[in-house]
């Protein structure tokens, strides 16, 4: 008998101020991921390649699509919206202001640490920080301008400061411009986040520190705490809230 018909196949599509992305798990496992364009036929790729998807799940932050547009293509399919969901966890925040992303991120972190504290920090377009208590609890959380907003920031609230590209590079005082502009928004970075993680350590020093997101690639290794890099720890999440509701 074959047991992987009984397991779920769930699409997760992921609707960042950056970036559109979907996920294809079976069960836990992920499948398949890619970037994509809403206009592009993106849809019928995936009906061709995993006809036997059950659930979909689709995650907003920006406002710009609902369910209504995946009816039209996926008539035969569940399909859900975060907020529609039960969530597996209390939070003392306000609900009506708690984004999709963060949403998911907090359920990656119950799902895979449920007896831990974790502060879940997310380096996207935004930087946000997620306090989550062991027995299911999200304490409330914080948020800062990821690493883009900082160069676009600095170039149009100035007159002659330029937009420069984030380059990968050892961090120093800077000889020119260019270089200053670099080095002082990533320092200023990833010395918020130290000094973000020290505060919370202070009353939870065994505190489990999660780092994830698309920035998350140029930090792990300059941040001086303990920290655990999960890739693809929001689509986990998102896909462990079909689970929790048991789809």
């Amino acid at each position: 008998m074959n047991f992987n018909l009984f397991l779920n196949m769930n699409l997760i599509i992921d609707c960042g101020n950056t970036n559109l992305k979907y996920f294809v798990f079976k069960d836990n496992i992920l499948l398949f991921k890619n970037r994509f364009r809403w206009e592009d036929e993106w849809e019928s790729t995936i009906k061709k390649n995993f006809p036997e998807i059950k659930n979909i799940l689709l995650s907003d932050v920006t406002g710009n699509y609902n369910k209504v547009d995946l009816e039209k293509n996926f008539s035969d399919k569940n399909i859900y919206e975060v907020k529609a969901l039960n969530l597996p966890f209390k939070s003392n925040y306000n609900y009506k202001d708690l984004g999709d992303d963060r949403i998911g991120l907090i359920a990656a972190a119950i799902d895979k640490y449920p007896e831990e504290n974790c502060l879940v920090i997310d380096a996207g377009s935004c930087l946000t920080f997620d306090l989550v208590l062991s027995k299911s609890v999200h304490e409330g959380g914080l948020i800062s301008p990821g690493l883009l907003i900082r160069y676009k920031s600095l170039n149009q609230f100035t007159s002659s400061l330029p937009l420069i590209d984030f380059e990968d590079k050892k961090m120093g005082i800077g000889k020119d411009t260019k270089n200053s502009i670099q080095n002082g928004i990533l320092e200023g970075f990833i010395f918020e986040i130290n000094g973000q993680i020290e505060k919370f350590k202070r009353k939870r020093p065994n505190l489990k520190v999660i780092l994830t997101g698309g920035d998350a690639k140029y930090l792990y290794k300059r941040i001086k705490n303990g920290i655990f890099a999960e890739q693809e720890f929001l689509a986990s999440g998102l896909n462990n809230l079909l689970k929790c509701n048991n789809l």
